[in-house]
């Protein structure tokens, strides 16, 4: 019997050619979908939506936040908050940080076996379109090596009739999966133009260079900060460091040399540059490398109608508090860093809201919610009582007070605001957005920019004892943020510099993963949260701490991999178990 092919209706709009393809999903048998473009290319972008990108499109789009302990997520029951929580092991497996996809892998692997043998695509068709697959394949795998270490590597179909030991394949080690990555992406680099597409969700040449960047830094990482396990099949050795960072850095210079990508920086106001930098789309945007793409009702997503604060019009809102332990990155635009006493944080001290938060680093004005900053026109508030002259305090949401300015403001703000931390997310997040409802927010998730082959870049140049490089590299995402300039380059300014510049895009929790240093962030921590209750006699704020989260976190170094569940070790007996589990 022939297999037949599902394509997605859906995955047409992925890439814009519904004008050519049947509107409505149909089987199409396997014997036909590589003699015709639009079928292709339907078939891949039916490949492009099974590739996870991002974690979710809703209210669990903070998985990767809430694991690296930047925001968590508003109602305990919510997936990452579950995550954050989870007890790791054997029986109870990867839980919702899962990621196992060998059927993408299969029907990629069918892609490259069968379109060769076509009769009616040109070769240059064929050639291009597996260049693609290919990429794509890589790209799987980078997802499940960074879980798991060493995965089965499997480059051809596979039938339930093959033979035992063509079936069940044991794990290659991490090692040869990062191997793999690069070399396919390095065999497929002269399959593409200098055309750059990537910002409307196509991969292009400096698409596949930046996953070299990014693969060949964790690998390098992973074999300087980390061990080789038990078993051989997790970990890097030590003598490969040096060979991986020269592949990064060579990947980032690449990129840098094409001239074709800038640091969004325009005009004076640094918050308004930064946060356009989310949101501005397509080619227009010069930062953004390579995109997922998104469109309000035919294919969106529910940001906004999460992320808004309450108040503004969204159903759900204030889906995301930020956590304080990370606003304490963001240092001060006159050089003070972020992390104030903790100690001077009590019920006795007063503090000028405007310095606390507004003379902080930009990227936190632009990625964070905090008392009095302005969205929509109108302040949003995080306060939970005013405290009036003679001592007394009241607290309604809808009644005002008169502050010392003459303006007038709400007694206490909204709940949903303050009830675990008092920070909300703003970064990527549309005021511009006149439906904040699910499937009404179009952003586009932003994959690979500018910004990080920068760092990227500096990293790499670090370890390679390129100091001066990477420096220079740090330095232009500083100045492009209004901070001052650093005069030395030191490991832990490097990594201070991601963490802030890449808040919010799925990238913290990895970094702690691949620089070893998770325990000190996500091990028997207790999080943070700010309470805020206004003085109006004195304009001023108290600002005390509260915990944010429900009980301490737990990382213990295990954690580095995630387990394989028991369901999984059983579904292949060559398959042996990550440290510690």
């Amino acid at each position: 019997m022939k297999k037949i092919l599902y394509i997605f209706s859906l995955s047409l709009l992925l890439l814009g050619c519904e004008d050519q393809l049947i509107k409505d999903a149909n089987f199409i048998s396997e014997n036909v979908v590589f003699e015709s473009e639009p079928l292709t290319e339907a078939y891949i972008a039916n490949l492009y939506s099974r590739l996870q990108f991002q974690y979710a499109e809703n209210q669990n789009m903070g998985m990767w936040a809430a694991v690296g302990a930047e925001h968590t997520n508003y109602a305990d029951w919510q997936a990452p908050n579950h995550a954050v929580l989870r007890s790791f092991s054997e029986a109870r497996g990867p839980g919702d940080l899962d990621y196992w996809n060998y059927s993408l892998n299969r029907d990629i692997n069918f892609l490259l076996e069968k379109i060769e043998s076509s009769e009616n695509l040109e070769p240059e068709y064929i050639r291009s379109k597996m260049a693609e697959a290919r990429f794509l394949r890589a790209f799987n795998y980078f997802e499940m090596v960074k879980r798991f270490g060493g995965v089965p590597i499997i480059t051809r179909v596979q039938n339930r009739d093959d033979a035992y030991d063509e079936l069940y394949l044991p794990r290659n080690t991490e090692q040869e999966v990062y191997d793999f990555i690069y070399n396919e992406t390095q065999a497929i680099l002269g399959d593409f133009d200098d055309e750059r597409i990537g910002a409307n969700g196509r991969v292009d040449k400096y698409t596949v260079l930046m996953l070299q960047s990014r693969a060949m830094l964790y690998a390098a990482s992973i074999a300087k900060n980390g061990n080789v396990g038990p078993n051989g099949v997790t970990g890097i050795n030590a003598s490969s460091a040096t060979s991986y960072f020269q592949k990064s850095y060579d990947a980032s210079k690449a990129v840098i040399n094409s001239g074709q990508f800038i640091l969004i920086n325009s005009g004076t106001d640094k918050v308004s540059n930064y946060a356009s930098i989310f949101l501005t789309e397509g080619t227009d945007n010069k930062e953004t490398i390579f995109a997922e793409v998104w469109e309000p009702v035919i294919k969106g997503h529910g940001l906004d109608n999460y992320a808004y604060p309450a108040g503004f019009g969204a159903s759900w809102n204030s889906n995301f508090p930020v956590l304080y332990d990370f606003v304490e990155l963001f240092d001060f635009t006159d050089g003070r860093s972020g992390k104030i006493d903790r100690g001077l944080l009590t019920a006795s001290n007063e503090w000028d809201i405007n310095d606390f938060f507004g003379n902080r680093d930009p990227r936190f004005r632009a990625s964070v919610f905090y008392p009095e900053c302005e969205f929509k026109g109108e302040r949003v508030w995080f306060h939970t009582k005013t405290i009036l002259a003679d001592g007394s305090s009241v607290n309604s949401t809808s009644t005002k007070v008169t502050r010392l300015d003459g303006t007038e403001m709400p007694q206490a703000s909204e709940p949903r605001n303050r009830r675990n931390t008092s920070l909300l997310r703003r970064k990527k997040v549309d005021g511009d957005n006149p439906t904040p409802v699910s499937g009404y927010s179009g952003q586009d998730y932003i994959i690979f920019r500018y910004g990080e082959t920068l760092l990227n870049f500096a990293e790499a140049a670090f370890y390679l004892g390129e100091t001066s490089e990477a420096l220079d590299a740090i330095n232009q995402i500083r100045d492009r943020a209004g901070m001052p300039l650093r005069t030395e380059v030191t490991e832990g300014n490097i990594r201070h510099e991601r963490q802030v510049e890449l808040c919010f895009e799925d990238h913290r929790f990895w970094d702690l993963i691949r620089w070893r240093t998770a325990q000190q962030y996500l091990d028997g921590v207790r999080t943070k949260g700010l309470v805020f209750n206004y003085k109006l006699e004195t304009d001023t704020y108290v600002i005390t701490l509260k915990n944010a989260e429900t009980q301490v976190r737990s990382f213990g170094t295990e954690r580095f991999y995630l387990p394989f569940s028991s369901s999984r070790l059983g579904d292949n007996p060559k398959f042996v178990q990550n440290p510690g589990y």
